[in-house]
């Protein structure tokens, strides 16, 4: 067998160099975390991309925190009397009401397409009044051509951008509402979100008002004045509040003569405004 040809040195210096780039790849690849997906022939991450990182469009929240304060940004009216004629409608594992954080701003639309001329100063007067009440800040962000629905989502980008969706104050119709059937002249509630460490806080709601009804309301000599108290009846379900049995509150189940939060009413909103804060959602 012939000998074989001794290796030249710059054939040496070629493989040296070729196992040094080798080896370069590989550490690149180790110390960027590649290396376990080189190997193994798998491309996915190995660990899920961190909370807040998920690209916008692909979330199903918005980022936590937007627009909340390290303080309340309001207090409840001082109350000249409290009473107890005041219920909840959703407590909390530690006995304190379901609420809206008070250390960010309720933004709130309106679709009035079926409502009467006169909506804005009605709607302006019950938000101010349930302002007042609860300590909450209220801001109008403008109009809106959503419809009610049962099975709204808190969360629409493509319509409110990356936050949680406005309080949607509407005049609507039994068609589009179906509990508004019969003698209810007005619904209000919110949605709420439930996070890991057990707090729990109202995002946003509804207000949903019979677009008829309400019209006939309108025509009474006194229908501002009926008008506004609606509203601010629903506005008190959207904040927390339930039906009670004592005909002197606004929060009455039944059509009455009250036209103001009473004091079962203002008792029942300063606790619903005075819940804590929380950057978490």
């Amino acid at each position: 067998m012939e000998p074989r040809p001794p290796i030249k040195h710059s054939s040496i210096a070629a493989i040296l160099f070729l196992f040094g780039i080798l080896g370069l790849v590989c550490a690149g690849a180790y110390f960027s975390g590649e290396l376990g997906q080189l190997l193994s022939g798998s491309s996915t991450q190995s660990q899920p991309p961190r909370p807040g990182l998920v690209p916008f469009g692909q979330r199903q929240d918005p980022l936590p925190g937007l627009e909340e304060a390290d303080a309340p940004l309001g207090k409840p009216a001082p109350l000249e009397r409290t009473s107890t004629s005041y219920k909840f409608l959703a407590v909390k594992e530690d006995g304190t009401p379901l609420a809206y954080s008070p250390c960010r701003p309720i933004h709130y639309v309106v679709n009035s397409a079926l409502a009467p001329p006169s909506w804005q100063p009605l709607v302006e007067e019950a938000v101010r009044q349930a302002s007042v009440a609860t300590g909450l800040v209220f801001i109008y962000d403008g109009p809106s051509t959503e419809i009610p629905s049962p099975n709204r989502s808190g969360y629409q980008p493509t319509r409110y951008g990356d936050r949680w969706a406005p309080v949607l104050i509407a005049w609507s119709t039994p068609e589009q509402v179906p509990r508004l059937t019969g003698q209810t002249v007005g619904l209000g509630g919110s949605s709420s979100i439930g996070l890991s460490n057990g707090y729990k806080a109202y995002v946003t709601g509804t207000v949903s008002l019979d677009a008829p009804q309400f019209a006939g309301i309108m025509d009474a000599s006194n229908g501002n004045e009926i008008g506004v108290a609606v509203i601010m009846h629903e506005l008190g379900h959207l904040v927390g509040l339930d039906h009670v049995n004592d005909p002197r509150q606004l929060m009455f189940d039944q059509a009455s003569w009250v036209r103001q939060y009473a004091a079962g009413d203002l008792t029942g909103l300063a606790k619903l405004g005075s819940g804590p804060c929380s950057k978490d959602f």
